[in-house]
């Protein structure tokens, strides 16, 4: 079993399993998550922290939109995982008491 189906199986949103879900770079074919690519390629950028609708790939440094990525459909739901990936970023400074100024 999957991360993503053990932590859907356990109730978790469709946001929180969707940004563990794996998926290949269309570029390299790395596999990733949008979880790991903003901890990792996105690290630093200040558009991480206000809802970037993009994903970058850590391994070759493409990046592309969200909804490029399978699960992910429309406009709509783009917005939805950047600001949810956006939360989790946030909540993740306020762990650390890094102040980071969005929106």
């Amino acid at each position: 079993m999957s991360i993503y189906d053990a932590m859907r199986a356990k109730g978790f949103s469709y946001e929180t399993t969707a940004s563990v879900r794996k998926f290949a770079c269309p570029n390299c074919g790395f596999k990733f998550s949008l979880v790991y690519a903003r901890a990792f390629a996105c690290q630093g950028c200040s558009e991480a922290v206000k809802g970037c609708p993009k994903v970058r790939c850590a391994k070759c440094d493409h990046e592309f939109f969200i909804n490029e990525t399978p699960e992910i459909n429309g406009k709509q739901q783009q917005r939805i995982m950047a600001d949810h990936i956006c939360d989790v970023v946030n909540q993740h400074y306020d762990g650390l008491g890094i102040t980071v100024y969005n929106r």
